[in-house]
């Protein structure tokens, strides 16, 4: 049996952000923001040759100095409405969203507690999402590997109270995201209590059913343990597993 040990390093991050305010309000009413990066991985212990690379997740998987993915995004917001669109160039985004618009969606702030948003979204189990820039690591996990990575339906937040909330949602098939192709549909729930959270999706026709749990807790004042635990089942094949 052959033991790897691989590095991974990020090498490039870059931010921008532009905005647009009315001189009447100060609140932002157009928002532009992206990222690039780029890596370098290689084996320590092993040849490093592209397909000697282990382990393998999603992304991050090529060796030697690799590309990874240009995200622009443009968000404007007027009154109760807005709409964002997140666009995604290079091997990530190949990998992760198959096409250039990694999310599209409006949304409707129907009142201070309950909220509609209908479109192209990432998903809402798991605290992984497709940019690195929003994740605590820069690879990710094999639970995100395995899950979904984005939703296309509507989709409806309330806030239930100081510590509570909760999502309810319609879908296409779990990642079926420009239309719906079979006329089969998933539909989701997201129980929040105090930033701890219970998700639950059921596409018979594509992921099966899954179960997930993302939240933690503060092991100190500085130090906060994130723990995302999911289970999977479709017809007898699936997945679980536990990230911290």
């Amino acid at each position: 049996m052959r033991h790897f040990f691989t590095l991974t390093l990020l090498l490039t991050t870059l931010i921008v952000n532009a905005q647009e305010e009315n001189s009447e309000t100060p609140k932002k009413k157009f928002l532009f923001e992206g990222s690039v990066d780029a890596y370098h991985r290689t084996n320590l212990t092993a040849p490093n040759d592209a397909d000697q690379i282990a382990p393998t997740t999603s992304f991050a998987d090529t060796s030697g100095f690799s590309l990874g993915m240009a995200n622009l995004i443009a968000s404007y917001e007027k009154g109760k409405v807005g709409a964002v669109a997140d666009l995604v160039f290079g091997p990530r985004e190949e990998a992760a969203s198959a096409t250039v618009l990694n999310q599209l969606f409006a949304y409707y702030n129907v009142s201070e507690n309950t909220k509609l948003t209908i479109g192209k979204f990432n998903t809402f189990l798991g605290y992984e999402v497709i940019s690195p820039t929003g994740n605590f690591n820069y690879s990710t996990s094999y639970l995100f590997s395995n899950g979904p990575f984005s939703h296309t339906g509507l989709k409806a937040d309330f806030t239930l109270s100081e510590d509570f909330s909760l999502m309810l949602g319609v879908f296409n098939q779990t990642d079926v995201t420009e239309f719906n192709p079979d006329g089969s549909y998933a539909v989701g729930a997201q129980l929040g209590y105090n930033n701890q959270f219970l998700n639950l999706l059921y596409d018979k026709a594509g992921l099966g059913f899954e179960i997930d749990y993302t939240g933690g807790f503060d092991a100190s004042e500085g130090i906060f343990i994130g723990i995302n635990a999911a289970y999977a089942d479709n017809e007898g094949e699936g997945f679980y597993g536990v990230d911290i």
